[in-house]
Parts: C-alpha cells; structure tokens; sequence
C-alpha cells in the first residue's frame, strides 16, 4: 500500500484493514518528535492485546517535516528491541515492548501498548511527588537494566551485529550535543535566551571545550566499546503504577523502554550522562521534586555500578556529557524563563571543564560521584 498516507488516521486505518490489526478507533500519540505514533484498539484482540502502538517512520523528523532522515533508523530500533526481548524475561520489572510486525517496506512497526495509563518518567516525576521507597525502586531498576546491556558484549557469544555499523546513530549523537557545544556557547546560533547579552564564557575554557568536543566526536566515530541505547532519558521510559486500593502509596508495576533507533556501539558514559542531565534538569526546573530526583539518581548510579571497582574514566566521560547535555539542549528545550536557562548553560559549562580536567575528589562529589 505504497500510496497510503500513514502520516493520517484515515491512512494508518485503510493500511491496518485486512491484517490482524484491524481496527475500530485509532488515536494519534503526541509527545514524540521523529514518528508518526498512533495506539491502535484492535478489532480483535492480538495476542491478548486489545490495544498495540504503531510506528510509521517517515524520510524526515515528523515534527519538523522539512528535515530529512533516514528510514534506515527503524531497523535499528526494530533489531535492538528483538535483541533486548532475549536478553529480559517477561515478568522482569523492567523491559522493552514486544514486536510484532515490522514492514520495512512501508517503515511501520507494531509493537505492544505499554498502557493506557503510562507516562513517560520525566511526566510522572513532574506529575506527582513520588515516594522515597518509588523513587528508589525506580532508579535501581533502570540502572540495572542499563548495567545489563552495557555488559553484554563481554560475552564472547554476543553478535553486536547492526548495530557496530549504525553510522547514522554515530553522527546523531556527535551533532547534537558535542557540535554544537561552541556555536551555542559563542553566540553564533543566535539562541534568544543566551543572547542580551551574550555569555561571555572565557577564552580559555572555550578552548578546553573545544578540545573535548572535538575529542569525544572521535571517539563516538570510533569506539568499539559497548552496545549503547544512544538516546536514554526519562522521556524514553514508560511508567506504570499499581495502587492496591484507593489512598494507598503508588507501587512500581512496570518500566518499558522505548526508542532504539540509535542503538549503537558507542560510550557508556553518554547512556549515563544524558539520563542524568535529564534528571538534573528536572531537578533545576522543577525545585519541589529536588528528593525524588536525587534518590533516582543515586540508586540509577549505585545499581548500575554494583560491585564493579570505582571507574574514573568512565565518570569523566558521564559528567562532561551532563555538561554538553545542559548547554546544547537547555536553551532549545524550553524548560523555564531566561534567567534560568542560562545558569543551567553555565553549569553545564563548569560540568565540562570538570570532566576534562576535575581532580578525581572532584568527580567522587559530582553528580555521577557514585560511579568512583
């Protein structure tokens, strides 16, 4: 169905008719950027599902629609997902969705519904205050789970497969934060919030970001360190609470992870840094969720570790990426007024140049301290 516009409920409705995946209503999901997203309730239930998510990726990113992107993206999303599926039982608190169609020719996957009733982490946290022992279990959870896949291809019967070839994914995670770390910085991408006046950082810590951002672009061209899901944040996370009855503290019922698409071999330390970065700046922006926030945190790092020896040089490459996180997203995200914009670029700031030259005392008391 080549001349269906599944950019449309009325085209994802004509191509689902004649599959299992009929359906009656079809509503469009808001809060991604690259696909066209839409939860599909079923004619007949699939698999016991009354209700899947259907993907389609466009040649361009859905919520910009003049910029080209390749649909080569959501083989990598499709692969990592069928690949994290072996490596997580069912009843695991925390996982990913289950495919179970990927048309590579009209660029639609079927995957399942994490619920009606999910939302991303960075909703929940902002949502509604969570309680400690919540917080903790969530932030344990995710680190483990990051930790697991991070370890993988230290088994010698792991095949990194695609995934040591996800050029695109390379050169996405380079641009976004690391090349635009001084055009940002300097002025030259004309950012309202960074401008009258202007940051005015000095000389000589420009030229150190310089250098770092130069250096890390290398290695994420070059690493063969480490399967990586390439774009770990809270907004990639769905939550689903259980209550036992009415005025109860919520539970942790499930965490799904979503949006593969730039899995990767890539640096450790960027999976780390950027869901750190999120939850940093939630804890900026949102001042009444500063505990639950922290103690995400910190059980995110702690389980992550385990028992593994203190790594400084991963925890300089965690912490700088926070820093490159702050300065090249804060001001395009909108997060809060001006002023506060820019003391989270400035901090980012001074997380990067702690990364690139932070005595390890320095690192042992930053955000991602725990990882020493």
């Amino acid at each position: 169905m080549r001349d269906v516009d599944l950019t449309t409920i009325a085209g994802v409705r004509r191509y689902l008719s004649n599959t299992p995946f009929a359906s009656h209503t079809i509503n469009a999901l808001t809060g991604g950027f690259t696909n066209f997203t839409y939860r599909i309730y079923l004619n007949d239930s699939f698999k016991g599902s009354a209700t899947l998510v259907l993907k389609y990726a466009a040649p361009y990113v859905a919520a910009l629609g003049t910029m080209a992107l390749s649909t080569e993206r959501q083989k990598f999303d499709v692969e990592a997902l069928r690949l994290v599926r072996k490596m997580h039982a069912d009843d695991d608190v925390i996982t990913v969705p289950n495919v179970h169609l990927f048309d590579e020719e009209a660029h639609v996957m079927i995957i399942d519904d994490c619920g009606t009733d999910a939302r991303t982490l960075k909703q929940l946290v902002i949502d509604e205050a969570l309680p400690q022992t919540l917080a903790e279990a969530i932030g344990a959870a995710i680190g483990r789970f990051l930790g697991r896949v991070h370890a993988w291809n230290k088994d010698a019967s792991f095949d990194m497969g695609i995934f040591g070839n996800n050029e695109m994914g390379k050169t996405i995670s380079a641009l976004v934060t690391y090349g635009r770390l001084i055009s940002t910085l300097s002025g030259r991408d004309n950012i309202a919030a960074l401008a009258d006046p202007g940051l005015d950082i000095p000389e000589e810590k420009l030229a150190v970001i310089s250098k770092l951002a130069e250096t890390r672009s290398h290695e994420i061209g070059s690493t063969t360190e480490v399967f990586t899901h390439g774009d770990f944040w809270p907004g990639n996370i769905m939550v689903t609470l259980r209550r036992e009855s009415e005025g109860d503290a919520p539970g942790l019922e499930k965490l799904y992870v979503l949006d593969w698409e730039v899995a990767k071999v890539g640096l450790r330390g960027l999976d780390i840094g950027q869901f750190c970065a999120e939850m940093r700046l939630l804890q900026r922006f949102y001042a009444s969720r500063q505990e639950e926030t922290s103690t995400i945190i910190r059980s995110f790092l702690l389980a992550y570790r385990g028992g593994s020896e203190p790594d400084e040089a991963l925890t300089r490459v965690a912490i700088a990426h926070v820093g490159a996180h702050l300065v090249a997203w804060t001001p395009r995200v909108h997060w809060g007024d001006k002023e506060d914009t820019r003391k989270a670029v400035a901090e980012g700031v001074e997380l990067l140049i702690g990364g690139a030259e932070g005595t390890s005392a320095w690192l042992e008391g930053s955000l991602v301290g725990k990882l020493m």
